[in-house]
């Protein structure tokens, strides 16, 4: 009887256990749903995830956090709970409604459409269905069905404003703005109060060109939502776009003070800042997100890029990997982590990042052409053509893309088909000056000079202060010998765009392969006057003071240059070469470190440190990994070639730097020190007819190098 009674007992508190445990589910649901109705969105959440603890499929608890995060604007958050729920729930019409519209916020049109006709299959009036069909519109048919469609449902839905909202959308994308105008006139008429009436209208009047229209209707928007909501933020992008980001900051500015909880408004801020480059100040105003969630990814996104444009790329990289590591998925992250990687010169993990991010979202315009363009930048030609011409059949009227793929096949020597492409790029941004340039490019390489000349004269009536095709027309007329016309052709352009900095900088260039040194100094001064911040000028003045010994005044325009750029790594790089000509080879090597620092695969600095470290600083480890690195970022380079070389002489490894000698001995047979290096090799390996001769004609050269003597010595030896 006793086991019976200890039975009965456990029973007893497992039904306890288990009403106690429904009833606090029931309780929590019940508080977060009356948060939910009050629009207390933050302290729903907490109730619903307080029955998630209990019970981690409970439906509605999944739904409602889902609904929440969508109604705060925090759709990163909202999604993986609309996942979910349409995965316990998949007959939920509206969890796929505010999914679909997820997915078309993040630009997956063809996954959002997926969702509309799974709704409008299951209730063919269902009116978020159709207004999730007329977001996914792209195509003219696809319009064209939608605005059919549409029509069709006006006896149910024509007494609503986002009916009418939505019709004028799609005239929109059809071209008729005199529609899309009555349409949202319409919605005015059946709900003046609606504020997504007066931001429709807005953008119409922005399309239109009619700012103080725009602004009105912008303001009414943001005047009847509430104060934490999209049409405050609308308003304030409005300003930013309208040249005014000061009042754009005051709008944002406000809302987070009457609402510190108002994440989207901070955020946007925050961008504003980082694109007025107050990049201190939006770090400090991404603080409050922070602290509400340390891992917050549109906030660490926006870190990242801060850090990015700063040159902290390790500190972008860590952002970055965090959010891909919390969302595998988060595209527009791996895109940035593939930035963050580039600029750290490591160009294969970049490619892995945006494979990454296609294959999150194949339809991805920035990674599919931003690999591409990686592609290209390291010879893989026919690759970049694949992946164009797969994004060019769905997308074939994007200019970049067909720029791209001309590009592509200009590197395969392609000229014709690179012509052909950069063409059709012109024919779709006739007033884009890059199309000619581009189109120039490619007629020269084929040898058609005189119809390229025409391609850069388009290119610069077009944009008179366009450096680029002007810098082939002078390298055209300089090739002619007609010096003289280039410098009218350039003063010319000048006389059209005279605060443009370029064109008074290839002005100096002109003057330098006359000869004239001084006119050339004057217009690199009028280059660094117009435009303080090119560092090019600068470097050039750097140039013509070194070239006259005059290597203090060289390092006072560099250290100028650096003060605009600290990171430049040309400026950099010319500094380091400076004080390692004149013997000062601690600073040398300062340069050519915060170079590697930057960049560690940028093969000049890693080859002249290399050779620093051993020739003067004994260190001849250091020096092989360095030589080493530089010959697997620019193997091609005969010098690179020759110091990695003499690095493995110098190791005692004869054998292994024969190859290396002999290579570049071969691509630089005029090359005293490379012969010398090579004579040393050969002699160590016994070859003495190999050594007689490279050692013999190092010094028939008549030129002084690092090591004569040495070279003399050990020929006479041989003798």
């Amino acid at each position: 009887m006793r086991y019976n009674r200890l039975v009965i007992l456990v029973l007893f508190v497992a039904v306890i256990a288990g009403c106690s445990k429904e009833a606090k589910i029931s309780r929590y649901n019940g508080r977060g749903d009356q948060y939910f109705s009050e629009g207390k969105y933050r302290e729903a959440i907490l109730e619903y995830k307080n029955v998630l603890k209990l019970q981690g499929r409970n439906v509605h608890a999944v739904e409602q956090i889902g609904y929440a995060h969508y109604a705060l604007g925090e759709m990163d958050q909202a999604f993986p709970f609309l996942s979910r729920a349409r995965d316990l729930d998949p007959d939920n019409l509206q969890v796929r409604s505010k999914l679909g519209n997820i997915l078309l916020l993040a630009k997956k049109v063809e996954d959002a459409r997926l969702e509309a006709e799974f709704i409008l299959e299951h209730d063919k009036k269902n009116f978020d269905g159709l207004l999730l069909l007329t977001g996914t519109a792209n195509s003219s048919d696809e319009v064209s069905e939608a605005i059919g469609r549409l029509e069709e449902a006006l006896p149910d839905f024509g007494d609503r404003a986002k009916f009418h909202l939505a019709l004028g959308s799609l005239y929109l994308r059809k071209g008729d703005a005199q529609g899309a105008e009555r349409a949202f006139q319409e919605a005015a008429a059946k709900e003046p109060g609606a504020p997504e009436v007066h931001t429709a209208l807005g953008n119409l009047y922005i399309s239109k060109k009619d700012a103080q229209k725009a602004e009105d209707e912008f303001k009414a928007a943001a005047d009847l939502a509430p104060n934490s909501s999209q049409e405050r933020i609308r308003l304030a992008d409005f300003y930013v776009l309208a040249g005014k980001p000061e009042q754009g900051e005051d709008i944002l500015r406000r809302a987070v003070e009457k609402d510190p909880a108002f994440k989207q408004g901070w955020l946007h801020l925050a961008g504003i800042m980082f694109v007025e480059r107050k990049y201190d100040e939006a770090i400090k105003a991404l603080d409050p997100v922070f602290q509400k969630n340390q891992s917050d990814p549109e906030a660490k996104l926006l870190r990242g890029k801060i850090c990015l444009v700063k040159g902290q790329v390790p500190e972008a990289v860590k952002d970055f990997q965090e959010i891909v590591r919390l969302n595998p998925g988060a595209v527009q992250a791996r895109i940035q982590l593939a930035l963050a990687y580039v600029k750290s010169g490591d160009i294969l993990k970049a490619k892995g990042e945006l494979k990454e991010a296609l294959t999150s979202d194949p339809g991805s315009a920035e990674a599919s052409l931003g690999l591409a363009e990686l592609e290209i930048k390291t010879s893989n030609f026919q690759q970049a053509i694949d992946i164009l011409k797969k994004f060019l059949d769905k997308q074939p009227k994007n200019p970049l893309a067909l720029v791209l793929l001309g590009s592509a096949h200009f590197g395969k020597e392609e000229y014709d088909k690179a012509a052909d492409a950069f063409s059709n790029a012109m024919t779709l941004a006739p007033k884009d000056p890059r199309g000619p340039f581009l189109l120039g490019l490619a007629l020269q390489a084929a040898g058609k000079t005189t119809e390229a000349k025409k391609q850069y004269e388009a290119a610069i009536v077009l944009a008179p202060g366009y450096a680029a095709p002007l810098a082939k027309l002078v390298s055209l007329d300089l090739a002619e010998k007609k010096p003289d016309r280039a410098v009218e052709r350039v003063k010319q352009q000048i006389s059209l765009e005279p605060k443009s900095a370029g064109l008074y900088y290839i002005l100096g260039q002109v003057f330098a392969a006359k000869g004239e040194t001084g006119q050339a100094e004057t217009a690199f001064n009028k280059a660094v006057e117009t435009d303080p911040g090119a560092t090019g000028p600068y470097l050039a003045l750097g140039q013509i003071y070194a070239a006259s010994g005059r290597e203090d005044a060289a390092l006072a325009k560099i250290d100028e240059a650096l003060a605009k750029n600290p990171n430049d790594t040309s400026a950099l790089m010319f500094s380091g070469m400076i004080y390692q000509k004149t013997g000062k080879l601690e600073k040398a090597r300062e340069a050519y470190e915060k170079i590697l620092a930057v960049n560690p695969r940028f093969a000049p600095a890693a080859n002249n440190l290399a050779w620093i470290y051993s020739e003067d600083g004994g260190d001849l480890e250091k020096a092989f990994q360095l030589a080493t690195k530089a010959h697997e970022a620019a193997g091609e380079d005969p010098h690179v070639s020759d110091t990695l070389g003499w690095v493995l002489y110098k190791r005692g490894d004869c054998q292994g730097a024969l190859a290396y000698l002999l290579e570049s001995a071969d691509k630089l047979p005029d090359d005293a020190a490379i012969q010398y290096h090579l004579g040393m090799v050969q002699f160590k390996l016994n070859d003495n007819d190999g050594a007689r001769k490279n050692l013999a004609g190092a010094l028939k050269k008549g030129v002084n190098f690092e090591g004569i003597e040495e070279a003399k010595q050990t020929l006479a030896e041989l003798k």
